[in-house]
């Protein structure tokens, strides 16, 4: 009886606030994150309530400044832009002060300032 109601508490906080969770501005532990595969590092990513994001990232040499929606489910980070390919991202928040996000073999973790 206490573990159903453990998943049931659990399921509850997941579907009501996973996106609010992620509210706020979020800068990486490392500053000197590497990509394996020329995929995008971000240096800062800011996410607002109204499902916006505004992020400076580095890909490869190139330094870029992204913005468009986003969607978050507790478990899964996709981040749309004008003009470029979704980018889809495993990723969770621990404790609500570290994001653990991780994309094609390459790991990132970012902190809520």
């Amino acid at each position: 009886m206490r573990k159903a109601l453990h998943r049931i508490a659990v399921g509850v906080i997941l579907a009501s606030g996973c996106s609010s969770s992620l509210v706020g501005t979020w800068m990486p532990n490392d500053a000197a994150a590497k990509s394996k595969n020329n995929d995008v590092v971000f240096k800062q990513i800011q996410f607002q309530a109204n499902k916006k994001y505004l992020a400076a990232a580095r890909q490869g040499e190139k330094h870029e400044f992204l913005h468009g929606s986003y969607e978050f489910n507790g478990k899964t980070l996709t981040l749309k832009s004008d003009g470029r390919a979704d980018r889809t991202y495993d990723a969770i928040i621990w404790w609500g002060r570290e994001l653990r996000l991780a994309s094609n073999g390459n790991r990132q973790v970012l902190r809520k300032q």
